[in-house]
């Protein structure tokens, strides 16, 4: 078998989200054909990951899509720049290399979990993801702290038993431009986190987990000073404190603070996770199949955490592409935590993007049984994307 053309799909802005997914098909000889999707698909310079699966691209046309290690430490070895690391030449290797284990699973009509090492367990419990934009059909973020309650018994009413939310990000009229969170923080800003978190917890009960997030948002000073002002709430884990690219610095939060940490979404390859395991500074990591290097590096990454005993949740901020690789990934792990299930995979102009779509059912997940992912994309995806060939 032979992969004998890759094409690239920059899909048009999604209207609520004011996102645009990159997603990959790769072909082969045989008829049989992978996709996959690049983590890095929003925010500033979110395209640039679709001008590196267009470059990456050129260097696997005649090669055999098993051949994923010897095709992974190609672009890492022969690019020059993959040793030089970095988001946007990760996510363009991760999108390639999930849509050469689709094509594996395809040819040996087998799912993707199969071929990692088979199940660990028979489902997936999940959480309610970013419910400071509302937990529905809708995203519009959310300012006082009756919303975020009532978002939360939202997700509740539909099974889940943790959520996720940022409650710093937005002001108290749904505003992000006018929040600063370096430093010390004011009492006004601590006081609404704080107001947000407890309205959550009185709302859900003590049963459900509450996991706070900060986007890096926060830097070590200010995150420890918040994360002792929530403790008493019990918090499942505190996501992204602070910047990961200085990890003496989580470290040293980590010491003064008595909630589990969280991170990962911007740390790629296991080389880019060694301080922080050599620190034992994240208790719970979270590559993006998308943009840590594929499905062939979330693995590894995942058997070093398990060395470390640091357990693991695959950041999900895409489609059901995506998402349907983290199920595979996830379920074929011993150190599974929690899977993410992010509020824009509930967005109608989302969901019409997949053949499949792959929700829980009563806060459980369990992996797709169709061979390889277990995806495709619809004709939405062909007629409304900018389209790139490369034979």
């Amino acid at each position: 078998m032979k992969i004998t053309q890759v094409e690239v799909f920059h899909v048009h802005l999604r209207k609520n989200s004011g996102q645009r997914p990159i997603l990959v098909r790769i072909d082969t000889d045989e008829g049989i054909f992978g996709v996959g999707e690049a983590g890095m698909a929003y925010g500033v310079g979110g395209s640039g990951a679709a001008g590196m699966i267009k470059d990456l691209s050129r260097l696997i046309i005649g090669l055999d899509p098993f051949d994923t290690e010897f095709i992974w430490e190609k672009f890492f070895k022969k690019t020059f720049w993959g040793q030089g690391g970095g988001t946007v030449v990760f996510s363009g290797m991760s999108a390639l290399d999930m849509a050469l284990w689709d094509i594996k699973g395809k040819a040996l009509g087998l799912p993707l979990y199969k071929l990692l090492g088979g199940k660990c367990r028979n489902d997936l419990r999940v959480y309610a993801s970013q419910i400071q934009f509302g937990w529905g059909l809708e995203r519009k973020p959310k300012g006082i702290k009756e919303e975020y309650a009532e978002e939360a018994l939202k997700a509740v009413a539909q099974g889940y038993d943790a959520v996720k939310v940022d409650v710093l990000a937005l002001d108290r009229n749904g505003n992000k431009d006018k929040i600063h969170l370096e430093g010390p923080l004011p009492n006004s800003v601590i006081q609404m986190g704080v107001e947000r978190v407890k309205a959550i917890r009185e709302a859900v009960g003590p049963d459900v987990d509450i996991i706070v997030e900060n986007h890096a948002n926060t830097d070590m000073v200010s995150a420890i000073q918040f994360a002792r002002a929530i403790e008493e709430y019990n918090i499942f884990f505190y996501e992204e404190i602070n910047t990961p690219l200085n990890p003496k610095l989580l470290q040293k939060a980590k010491e003064k603070i008595n909630i589990p940490i969280a991170s990962g979404e911007r740390i790629y390859t296991r080389w880019g996770y060694l301080p922080f395991f050599a620190d034992r500074s994240i208790d719970v990591i979270q590559p993006d199949i998308g943009s840590c290097g594929g499905i062939s590096e979330f693995k590894k990454i995942a058997d070093l955490a398990h060395a470390y005993e640091v357990t693991v949740q695959a950041h999900v901020a895409g489609t059901g592409v995506a998402e349907a690789a983290a199920l595979h990934a996830e379920i074929a792990i011993p150190n599974f935590c929690i899977h993410e299930h992010h509020q824009k995979t509930l967005l109608p102009e989302y969901v019409e993007l997949c053949v499949h779509n792959y929700q829980p059912v009563n806060g459980r997940y369990t992996a797709p049984e169709l061979p390889g992912i277990g995806q495709d994309f619809t004709e939405v995806v062909y007629k409304d994307s900018d389209r790139v060939l490369i034979k």
